[in-house]
């Protein structure tokens, strides 16, 4: 059988390095993204650097306002509470739910994103253990089977997506994350639906205070000049 490998586009090559950048933190909250440096900076035009951004925007890594262009999103100390308090009312019931509905599948891809998650913190590869982190959360979430409620949580998960923890916290911080993961996942395979609710709940704490060492006073970007 002979495999055929999809070259990469334009496009994909300037998402994948613009989600870098911004996942890296050399993108912080409240930064300007001009079209025309970054077409620069690659070496491409300017037409998949517009149509990356705008799939950047509808994934709330980048926001765009009239007369300022496209900006990464920044957030209030309050506004980032406001949306973790959010995300623990919505998840405790999903929480509650997936333990009562999830499948043999699903609690073999749950331990498989948290080895992943393991494995990536021991390699020092940041971006890549919070990416297999959001995994983690998002497989035991969605044993819950509640597509519309998923799909709310997904939301609030994307708008503090320029927060990463694990990119604001120390070796020490990180640890404790998947010391976190791995209490959670234990009390998913055990049906504990009480100490997986307990143990998300410590988790988002953590996970609030390290998002909350990003966050500076609010402020409007500069217009866009051009």
């Amino acid at each position: 059988m002979v495999t055929t490998f999809r070259p990469q586009t334009m496009q994909e090559a300037v998402l994948r390095e613009l989600r870098r950048r911004i996942n890296d933190g050399e993108l912080p909250p409240g930064t300007v993204i001009r079209v025309d440096a970054v077409a620069a900076a690659l070496g491409v035009s300017r037409i998949p650097v517009r149509e990356a951004l705008m799939i950047l925007e509808g994934e709330g890594l980048v926001t765009h306002r009239p007369h300022v262009g496209f900006a990464v999103p920044s957030l209030t100390a309050e506004e980032l509470e406001e949306i973790y308090y959010l995300r623990a009312l919505l998840e405790d019931e999903a929480l509650r739910r997936a333990v009562a509905n999830a499948t043999d599948a699903d609690r073999a891809a749950a331990h498989e994103a948290c080895a992943a998650a393991e494995d990536a913190l021991a390699r020092g590869q940041v971006n890549a253990f919070s990416d297999n982190g959001r995994r983690f959360h998002a497989v035991v979430l969605a044993s819950c089977r509640m597509p519309r409620l998923l799909r709310l949580l997904d939301g609030l998960w994307d708008a503090t997506e320029t927060y990463r923890a694990a990119n604001k916290l120390d070796e020490t911080g990180q640890k404790t994350l998947q010391a976190e993961h791995q209490v959670m996942l234990d009390a998913f395979l055990a049906g504990d639906e009480q100490q997986l609710v307990e143990a998300a709940e410590l988790h988002r704490q953590h996970l609030l205070a390290g998002a909350l060492l990003g966050t500076g006073p609010a402020a409007d970007p500069p217009a866009d000049p051009s």
